[in-house]
Formats: structure tokens, C-alpha cells, sequence
């Protein structure tokens, strides 16, 4: 039974959490997630590799919230603290926010996303949140070897991308990393987003936070087209036929709407830098 403190802890809104306690979740499939996320702490899956997420995303909170003791004891033994522990876990109440602002309901469409925290492999150290990870082949890291330990750098919606904030977020992963998973020794973060690609860093100032944070990455491979990404995280909506409705109130916003109406598309391009 998840407490009122807990609930708090993990970022939950009021209107979420009375929808949590209303949910009446079929206790067999909430029984069959919780054991595959069980089995999967601390096994280093790629992106959740192996787990069966049921159609219906409510059941994986109720999951979620059924293993949270065992995920707890996971960093607790690891010697994560309890400020990080719980910074990391409270992204779950996040995501049920934006699906609440998106959507209008209760729901987890990023439920697969959050299996990923509860399997150990992910943390928020300040701003950002860091995923260890080894380098794919088909997507090698210049300076590394496809198998060797980077860090995934993946940026929660929880305020401005400040140099002082990003600064100390690397200063906490350099410390923790090695610390807290020593067989796995990294050198390079590296980051996959719309926020490297060329054309928004070329056109945004480049005093920005977003500019500033994105030349701190040095390009390697191919960009891949990505323009839902681009509307999502800006206007929250997958839409494409709401572009006329859309804020204009940024330049960023701006952009965004230009690009697609002149016949642009948008991009995940991919950075790294070194520890």
C-alpha cells in the first residue's frame, strides 16, 4: 500500500494520485508486470528489452507502485542516496502530469520510459537525468568501442537549462558513476535529441540556454528525422494539422512552426563529450 508520503515523494498531483487509489487494476496483470520489473533490476536491459507492458498503461503504475520497495532497496545497496533515489522515481509523477496535460486523463502513455528507472539504470543528478548504457554498434561513439559504458544524457521537463545547472548535474555524474557502479567504467556522455539539431542551434541566439547547452556536445553520426519530437516536447501535442493553433509566443515556438510550414523537417542528431 502506497503511503500519502510516498505518493508525494514520487511527484504525484492530487488529481493523479486519487486516480492511482481509484484504479481497480486486474491484480494478475499488475502481479505479472511487477515480477518481470523485479527480475529486471540491476540487469542492464537496453531500453526495457524483454518486458511485456500491458495495453493499458494504468496497470503498469499499479506495478510501478507494487515494486517500489523493491527498487528502493536496489539503489539503497547500491549506496544511492535517499535525495537521488527518490529525484529519480519521482519522474513517474512527471510523466503522469504531462500525460494528464496532453491527454486530459490519467495515464502513462511513457510507461515503457519509466520501466527503464525502475530497472537501476537511470538517475537524476540535478537537472539532467543520466542513463548507463553501452555503445550500440550501429551508432558508435567516436573515441569508444561498440560495448563500452557511456552515459546517456536525457533532459526532464522540471525548468531552464542553465549553464550553473548543467554544470553541476555533469560534476554529480562524475562523481556518482564511478562510485556507485565502478565495474562499469565510463568516459563520454552522449545525447540523441531535436535539441543538437544544426538548424535550431543555428537559429536560435546564441547566448540561449538551449544553444549554450547544445555546443557543449561534438556531432557524430547520421541525424535521423524526428519532427514529432520537435511539436511534442515544444506544444505538447502530436498534431501536425494544429500548427495554425499553437502558441507563437517564443522564438522557439516560432521556429518550431516555420520550419515545418516552409517544408522542413526536423531532426535527432546525435553528441558526445568527454568526462
Amino acid at each position: 500500500m502506497t503511503s500519502a508520503d510516498e505518493y508525494r515523494l514520487l511527484g504525484f498531483t492530487d488529481a493523479d494520485r486519487e486516480a492511482a487509489e481509484r484504479f481497480e487494476a486486474d491484480p494478475g496483470a499488475v502481479e505479472k508486470l511487477a515480477g518481470q520489473l523485479r527480475a529486471a533490476i540491476g540487469t542492464f536491459r537496453p531500453e526495457g528489452d524483454g518486458l511485456e507492458m500491458p495495453e493499458d498503461p494504468r496497470i503498469s503504475v499499479a506495478a510501478f507502485l507494487e515494486t517500489l520497495p523493491d527498487i528502493r532497496r536496489y539503489h539503497q545497496e547500491r549506496g544511492v542516496s535517499d535525495e537521488v533515489s527518490w529525484a529519480t522515481l519521482a519522474d513517474l509523477g512527471q510523466q503522469l502530469d504531462v500525460h494528464r496535460r496532453t491527454f486530459g486523463e490519467y495515464g502513462l502513455a511513457t510507461h515503457w520510459w519509466m520501466a527503464i528507472h525502475w530497472s537501476g539504470v537511470l538517475y537524476a543528478l540535478g537537472r539532467l537525468q543520466f542513463l548507463l548504457h553501452q555503445v550500440p554498434a550501429n551508432n558508435p561513439v567516436p573515441g569508444t568501442e561498440p560495448g563500452e559504458w557511456v552515459i546517456g544524457v536525457h533532459i526532464p521537463e522540471t525548468g531552464p537549462l542553465t549553464p550553473e545547472a548543467i554544470d553541476d548535474s555533469f560534476a554529480q555524474a562524475r562523481e556518482f558513476f564511478p562510485r556507485v557502479f565502478p565495474e562499469y567504467p565510463v568516459k563520454a556522455a552522449t545525447l540523441g535529441s531535436w535539441l543538437l539539431d544544426p538548424y535550431l542551434l543555428d537559429n536560435l541566439p546564441q547566448d540561449s540556454n538551449m544553444v549554450r547547452f547544445g555546443r557543449r556536445f561534438t556531432p557524430y553520426g547520421e541525424p535521423r528525422d524526428s519532427q514529432d519530437s520537435a511539436i511534442f516536447f515544444t506544444f505538447r501535442s502530436h498534431d501536425l494539422d494544429k500548427l495554425d493553433e499553437f502558441p507563437q509566443d517564443t522564438k522557439l515556438q516560432r521556429l518550431i512552426v516555420e520550419r515545418i510550414k516552409a517544408g522542413g523537417t526536423w531532426q535527432t542528431a546525435f553528441g558526445y563529450l568527454r568526462l
